[in-house]
């Protein structure tokens, strides 16, 4: 984008990421009964269920973010220290045999967004820096996040 046609009082702020990290081999994602529960409970079967960004600039359906730990990281993750960092969670049963029963419960399943905001371009949690999706969720409705979203102001 050239800054003279950036909206006024902003500024582009353009960042290449490239990211090498190393994945546990792991099963293929299947929607699992304790995921299927959380989705009823957080989407469909909530009629108030909407994105937590829900910025007037949301698009797809809705889906739910794993919080803490991502199932295709269950075979890598060190149980105790989740455990530690997430005292809340109700840890009796807790079998690391089936992680599901954290992964895909309500308690990490819990992120409710759309689709541009869960895995979009320019716009998914899973893609941008933390602190830079948090944005979306605090700006002012007359503020233009991203290139995608100008024509629509």
């Amino acid at each position: 984008m050239i800054k003279d046609k950036c909206p006024k009082n902003e500024h582009e702020e353009k960042i290449t990421i490239s990211v090498d990290v190393f994945v546990p081999d792991h099963p293929d994602r299947t929607n699992t009964p304790i995921f299927s529960h959380s989705r009823k409970v957080l989407i469909s079967g909530n009629p108030n269920a909407a994105c937590e960004v829900n910025n007037g600039e949301c698009e797809g359906g809705l889906e739910l973010h794993h919080d803490w730990v991502e199932w295709c990281d269950s075979d890598g993750v060190d149980w105790e220290k989740v455990k530690a960092a997430v005292p809340d969670f109700n840890w009796d049963g807790f079998n690391p045999d089936a992680p599901e029963t954290f992964i895909d419960s309500v308690f990490n399943a819990k992120r409710v967004l759309c689709k541009k905001h869960h895995t979009g371009k320019d716009h998914g949690i899973h893609y941008l820096p933390y602190p830079i999706w948090q944005m979306q969720k605090f700006k002012r409705n007359d503020f233009v996040f991203s290139p995608d979203e100008e024509s629509s102001k």
